[in-house]
């Protein structure tokens, strides 16, 4: 029998994976995934910085696979097999695709033929911060799996954990010009910055921080005509932005006027803004540390981090 701990990926396989491009790599290079950006990728690819670590939710993801593709099935009534092989682009062996499930073809239910079925879990927060769109990455990455397999269908099936709500399967037909488009920005990146070796750049603040995590004592850098030109763009920025500030606050404060002791104000019976009440117990720190001065260093932790000030 098949142990849970047998079904999560091999360490063999995470190493593997910095030799190819697979399908949850694609909405990263494409600047397209909220978790992940193109240098981090790179970094990990090049074994500079660790691997994603297994998680609690990473685990959960394996091993209700099974589950999924099940009600899948059960919904569609079509069946599925688990496919333990990689598909590999016949011109470009760096791009490939690990599938969670194949569709097998059946014409009586109007699949002519195979077609993917990736699974996913998410949370429910997650969906509606989406207004009920798909995230991104896995439309991105369903492309990029029938652009390999050479399928012509594709199939998300989703599973909210904290509702424990299955989604409707949604289907996805090929698209041949999207494909062609993302593969070739795809290969380009992969000949630039796996090939060539360079470093892709770095596009946030968690990015700057793996690259430079602590400063030098004393170390000044003179600023030249683009780093002033930087700089003045971004004080600019921080102005207007402290404009829109005041203004949000402004408005925020009409509308708290207007509610009053109300919870809500709505339009048509849509929720427009809420202002409830609400209580939370939070540590009295500075209390803590006058009473229990050797207990509150004794659970002191450093920690080490970089601040950014524009003067």
């Amino acid at each position: 029998m098949q142990t849970l701990q047998s079904q999560l990926p091999s360490q063999d396989w995470v190493e593997e994976r910095a030799n190819y491009i697979g399908g949850s790599d694609v909405a990263t290079i494409l600047g397209e995934n909220p978790y992940s950006t193109p240098l981090q990728l790179w970094l990990r690819k090049k074994g500079l910085i660790p691997p994603i670590e297994d998680s609690p939710i990473l685990r959960f993801g394996h091993f209700f696979e099974p589950i999924l593709a099940q009600h899948f099935e059960d919904v569609t009534g079509l069946k599925t097999r688990q496919v333990n092989k990689t598909y590999q682009h016949p011109e470009h062996s760096f791009l490939r695709a690990n599938i969670d499930r194949m569709v097998l073809s059946d014409p009586k239910k109007g699949l002519e033929s195979t077609a993917v079925l990736e699974l996913k879990t998410t949370t429910s927060h997650r969906l509606k911060a989406l207004d009920g769109e798909l995230p991104q990455e896995w439309l991105l990455q369903a492309y990029h799996y029938l652009g390999i397999t050479g399928f012509s269908k594709a199939w998300l099936q989703c599973y909210e954990r904290d509702t424990c709500i299955f989604h409707d399967p949604v289907l996805i037909q090929r698209d041949d010009d999207l494909i062609a488009q993302n593969m070739s920005k795809l290969i380009q990146w992969w000949q630039i910055h796996m090939i060539e070796g360079k470093q892709p750049e770095p596009i946030n603040g968690e990015d700057t921080l793996i690259l430079y995590p602590n400063s030098r004592d004393g170390k000044v850098l003179e600023a030249t005509p683009n780093e002033l030109h930087i700089y003045e763009e971004l004080k600019e920025v921080r102005s207007r932005k402290e404009d829109f500030i005041k203004q949000e606050e402004h408005l925020k404060t009409k509308l708290k006027n207007k509610i009053g002791h109300h919870e809500r104000i709505v339009a048509g019976g849509k929720s427009l803004v809420s202002w409830k009440s609400n209580t939370q117990n939070r540590l009295d720190t500075t209390a803590f540390k006058s009473a229990h001065p050797l207990l509150y260093k004794k659970y002191l932790t450093p920690t080490k981090t970089r601040r950014f000030l524009c003067h």
